[in-house]
């Protein structure tokens, strides 16, 4: 095994386990609130080993590697660790990777579409292209939707500035589709 598949496991393996660590102290020290979230972020990030078990979903371990990554540089961190307020551009930096990671999505989407047995589509490599950031594109304008709805409705303050952050945020998020 190479030195880059060596760290790749220990940083894919290594973010679960500081997780699990984080639990348990929430856990002991009494932090109830802050110990559900970390135990459904813990979940969340099983999220991609089970769709490719169960439904047969062709998922690179990379791209698995890059979602349990950004699920702990955004919730664990960004949330829990309050990176969002503690660091000025720790929205931007999420809102970027998210635009990859979701065009990366769009990309394996249309790969894992055309390499259907049953009915094999040809497609140009222009429009896989123009799909997968059509596809993160697509996926920010409903997360934007997303904090509107629930700040509106439940008083929270995820836009934070209102129209300036929402067109931040897309702004972003384009530049990393």
């Amino acid at each position: 095994m190479t030195i880059t598949k060596r760290l790749t496991f220990l940083i894919y393996y290594g973010i679960r386990g500081l997780v699990a660590v984080a639990f348990f102290l929430f856990l002991f020290s009494g932090n109830w609130i802050n110990a559900v979230n970390t135990a459904l972020i813990f979940l969340l990030m099983f999220v991609p080993s089970v769709l490719k078990k169960r439904y047969d979903v062709y998922l690179p371990f990379e791209l698995d590697v890059a979602i349990v990554g950004f699920i702990f540089l955004t919730l664990f961190l960004g949330s829990l660790g309050n990176y969002y307020e503690r660091f000025a551009f720790w929205d931007d930096l999420s809102h970027f990777q998210s635009g990859i990671l979701l065009g990366i999505v769009g990309f394996v989407l249309v790969y894992v579409l055309n390499g259907q047995k049953t009915k094999k589509l040809e497609l140009t490599p222009g429009f896989i292209s123009f799909f997968a950031v059509a596809f993160s594109m697509a996926m920010h304008v409903v997360w934007e939707i997303y904090e509107y709805v629930i700040d509106l409705s439940l008083g929270f303050n995820m836009q934070r500035s209102g129209l300036p952050d929402t067109m931040g945020d897309l702004i972003v998020s384009v530049v990393g589709a």
